[in-house]
């Protein structure tokens, strides 16, 4: 009970909690009775247009200028200034006393530094700009995602031309802490896509604030007229289902546009009478918005995906005249010529896998590259919560992997985004006489091992590394009661491992020529056995599907006429221990959605063998991200979801895929069972547990009789489904986030003595010694699921996996399931971000995802490890596997190539997109599945 009581508080109340908020509440009530209120605080959005500007930013009305800072000089770093410059060595940053950078370059550069300055020596970090953000839906879905908190979409019409998203964002948003846990200082917080029009959108600094009027900025153009912010439209299938949900217009993309072209008609009409007139008419009133779009004093954010879409977006721009960004843009690489000619930018949002609607279907790691080089002005968003904020560097990385240089890609960050907000007069370079916004790093911008250490916004520190309680809007668990006693304080960022190359062939030796040699071997700079070691330089030789030998180059001698290949680094095929790819489809439609079978709660008898599709693209896609091994699950929404399989990522039907079938009984508790039938039971976590008690109990029952052998007895599939999990035969995977549920099903395994494992478990790490005592593994949730995306996961945190391991408790790294974009999660993505959030170490990491993996679902034999006689999958890459720039270049399954990066490089860009593909087959042609 004292529990539940600390849960509903710190759901609550967990902002009060934090010291800098105790500290801006203080001081506000001091504001209140006369004080000064130390964060700058900016007029009202419909005024601010008239208040003069200082210094190039917005004048704070008399009584309310913040107080003075000392004047700080930052040196010993490496500095990044944001204008597509090298970076400067030893570099210094000076900023005033008003927020403001007094002079920035390299120590000879600068010269002499201010006698009373404060002197901060950064020690070899590395200093950014602050990073923009220009599309953020932060403040308007608060964390916990619960439907008081929803306030992105207004869904009780589609055009919707009078609201702002000014009147709803909530300054107390944990989001908000968490963008600045990852640099981001500035952000464009839009409406959601539900509408053809959702309403204006505001431009925000996010400094700690009490009001979002404290947050607000300006834009301007070059000649000095204001931008009052932007206008969100979209077009494509969220707007048209709108009208498939409820029976009204939109039905289709012809009527969406036909909405839009409506209301700017409507609008110019309007606004050229309220000319004529002088004075505006009251029922001008609503057009207000559009008609700052059409006087080019707001931006239109347009969200659009297709190619067609997208130039739909630009016909409309150029029909009204009103100056656009093109949001999402997923299929951009593919007018990029278009663009460029009538100077259309594009701001992206970047995911790890294709999939999940229709119009993510050719998302391709390439198209920031691509349209950069076609001259295309490109910045790379958030979409919080689509990607979180605090990984925005690491989602940025994605641009890089795809083909972008580190300058580029950090220009799409910060200076690029600044100018599409026109706020490049103020942010997004550091130079002399701009905002001294400022990232300090741990390390290169965009490399797994470097942490966000600081945050400063207008000369004033936001965020805090070494404060845990910053800390902790970094890595989770900002909500837990008692200031996150239960966690560790702030880890020690992880330390890269020793840089290694890719050995060149030696001669005599052959390259690859076919997709089976009989031998193969591989030559590389580092081999990852999986069981926590490593040989380097390394040679595994394979033949007949397996490895054959593994050692040094000294130690294993290569037969003449052996093919070879060669990597930086090599492990053993990566396998997912709890995910549904297979089941649940890219296109995110009815036919491709088997996950879920909603006629009962208890599915007991459901296989996953009679549903799984060996040839779903997805399962390409995985292969060819080095995930050798699945593990496929029914869904959440059934208490007891069916019996799981184990299949191999290569087959062309479930018999040639398939490892093990009926490999685990799946149970589900907590909040998605719960809603999964309306007016039905269960309703209640209470129902839950007696559904799953119940069915236990009558298959003992149902056994004690005989069973399906017994006299008499009517055979029962779903009871006969129970009895291996009853005799111990398999698992029961229980699929639980909170504490609670977690304490449910240990309660119930011992009760029928069941074998359990744990499923996700967001709050595992606060049961270690129920977890440990109950002899439970856990197949840990993805670090990068999205912390409070429902109440069950607001307590979530990337240190789950170094809490459970210095615990002794077996764990595995999974996906899981995604409902929406991404479909799939990256296993090798995944495991990355809890090496760089999670405290783990290199070598522990990649055995959470191979060996480890392997023994839980005992198929550890064969599986799991480069080492003698085992089936010979490993995957090959070009740099450190859990780097983020890193690309997989061979993905090798029982011996045969089954992905080849260099074949993938030869397709032309639409035989890229996932919707090409088609599932991997003995017979497909090799490397290319179709791509």
């Amino acid at each position: 009970m004292h529990s539940s009581c600390n849960f509903r508080l710190s759901s609550l109340l967990c902002l009060g909690q934090v010291w800098d908020k105790l500290v801006l509440i203080v001081l506000l009530l001091l504001a209140l009775l006369g004080g000064l209120l130390p964060t700058q605080a900016v007029p009202s959005e419909l005024n601010r247009a008239a208040t003069p500007e200082k210094n190039g930013q917005t004048a704070s009305p008399p009584g309310l200028q913040p107080a003075a800072l000392p004047v700080r000089v930052f040196h010993r770093c490496t500095l990044y200034d944001g204008t597509g410059a090298a970076p400067i060595a030893d570099a210094v940053l000076i900023v005033a006393a008003d927020g403001t950078i007094q002079a920035v370059g390299s120590r000879q550069q600068v010269g002499a530094w201010p006698k009373e300055a404060e002197v901060i020596d950064l020690q070899g970090a590395v200093v950014i700009p602050g990073l923009v953000d220009t599309h953020s839906h932060v403040g308007l879905w608060s964390r916990p995602s619960v439907p008081g908190n929803a306030d992105g979409n207004e869904i009780s019409g589609p055009v919707q031309i009078t609201l702002r998203a000014l009147d709803a964002v909530n300054p107390d948003d944990p989001g908000l802490a968490m963008a600045r846990a990852g640099g981001i200082t500035t952000a464009n917080i839009m409406p959601g896509s539900a509408n053809v029009i959702g309403g204006g959108t505001v431009y925000v600094k996010l400094r700690p604030a009490a009001t979002i009027e404290q947050m607000l900025l300006q834009g301007r153009l070059a000649d000095g007229t204001p931008i009052l912010g932007g206008l969100k439209m979209a077009n494509g299938e969220n707007p048209k289902g709108y009208g498939r949900l409820r029976q009204q217009a939109p039905f289709t993309r012809m009527k969406v546009a036909a909405l839009q072209r409506e209301a700017f008609v409507q609008a110019r009409q309007r606004w050229q009478r309220r000319g004529e007139k002088a004075e505006p008419q009251a029922e001008d009133w609503d057009y207000q918005l559009l008609g700052e779009v059409l006087q080019r004093r707001r931006t239109v954010h347009f969200h659009c995906h297709r190619a067609d879409d997208i130039l739909t977006a630009v016909r409309l721009s150029e029909e009204f005249g009103f100056e656009v960004v093109l949001h999402h843009a997923t299929e951009a690489y593919r007018v990029a010529d278009i663009l460029a000619r009538k100077k259309i930018p594009v701001s992206l949002t970047l995911i790890d896998s294709p999939g999940g609607k229709a119009e993510t279907i050719g998302l391709l790691e390439e198209t920031a590259a691509i349209l950069v080089r076609a001259g295309v002005p490109v910045a790379i968003n958030t979409d919080d919560a689509v990607t979180e904020s605090r990984y925005f560097l690491r989602t940025a990385a994605i641009a890089l992997r795809g083909g972008l240089n580190e300058v580029q890609t950090l220009q799409a960050l910060t200076l690029t985004p600044a100018r599409l907000l026109h706020l490049d007069h103020r942010l997004g370079s550091l130079e002399k006489g701009k905002d001294a916004d400022f990232v300090v790093l741990s390390g290169p911008p965009f490399s797994v091992y470097t942490q966000v250490l600081q945050t400063w916004i207008e000369g004033r520190k936001v965020f805090d590394r070494n404060r845990k309680s910053d800390w902790h809007y970094q890595v989770g668990g900002f909500a837990l009661p008692d200031g996150g006693a239960e966690l560790p304080g702030p880890l020690p960022p992880p330390r890269p491992p020793a840089t290694v190359q890719t050995p060149s062939l030696p001669s005599g030796l052959a390259p690859l020529s076919q997709e089976a040699p009989p031998q193969l071997a591989i030559l590389a700079g580092r081999v990852h056995i999986g069981d926590g070691t490593s040989i380097s330089p390394g040679v595994v030789l394979i033949a007949q599907g397996r490895i054959r030998a593994v050692g040094t180059p000294q130690q294993v001698a290569i037969p003449p006429g052996t093919a070879v290949l060669t990597a930086a680094e090599v492990t053993p095929g990566l396998i997912d221990p709890f995910c549904v790819a297979g089941l649940s489809g890219a296109w995110n439609i009815p036919a491709d959605q088997d996950q879920d079978e909603l006629s009962h709660p208890n599915q007991a008898e459901l296989r996953v063998v009679d549903g799984f599709n060996p040839r779903e693209p997805l399962l390409s896609y995985l292969q060819a991200q080095g995930v050798t091994i699945v593990h496929v699950t029914p869904g959440r929404q059934n208490v007891i979801a069916g019996r799981s399989a184990i299949f191999r990522t290569d087959g062309p039907t479930v018999e040639a895929a398939l490892l093990r079938a009926d490999a685990a009984l799946v149970v589900n508790l907590g909040e998605v069972p719960k809603a999964a039938y309306k007016d039905k039971a269960p309703q209640t976590r209470m129902a839950i547990a007696a559904i799953i008690r119940k069915a236990f109990a009558d298959a003992q029952h149902y056994r004690q009789r005989g069973g399906a052998k017994g006299k008499d007895e009517t055979v029962s599939l779903k009871q006969e489904a129970l009895i291996p999990a009853l005799e111990g035969r398999i698992p029961v995977i229980f699929v639980a986030q909170r504490r609670d549920d977690i304490q449910t099903a240990l309660r119930i395994a011992a009760e029928f003595r069941l074998r359990p494992i744990i499923a996700l478990g967001s709050e595992a790490y606060r049961l270690l010694s129920e977890l440990k005592q109950a002899g439970a593994a856990v197949f840990l949730h993805p670090p990068m699921q999205r912390v409070g995306s429902s109440l069950e996961t607001l307590h979530a945190t990337t240190v789950s996996a170094f809490q459970l391991d210095k615990a002794g408790i077996p764990f595995a790294l999974c996906t899981g399931f995604e409902g929406y974009v991404p479909k799939v999660r990256v296993l090798r993505h995944e495991a990355a971000m809890t090496l760089a959030r999670g405290g783990l170490d290199h070598a522990r990491t990649l055995r959470a995802v191979t060996l480890d993996t392997a023994r839980l679902l005992g198929l550890d034999k064969d599986y799991g490890s480069l080492q003698v006689g085992k089936v010979a999958d490993l995957v090959l890459y070009d740099g450190d596997p859990l780097e983020h720039a890193t690309h997989v270049t061979h993905t090798i399954m029982a011996g045969r190539v089954v992905y080849n990066r260099a074949d993938y490089l030869k397709l032309p860009l639409d035989r890229r997109i996932l919707s090409a593909t088609a599932a991997v087959s003995s017979e497909a042609p090799c490397c290319l599945f179709g791509w």
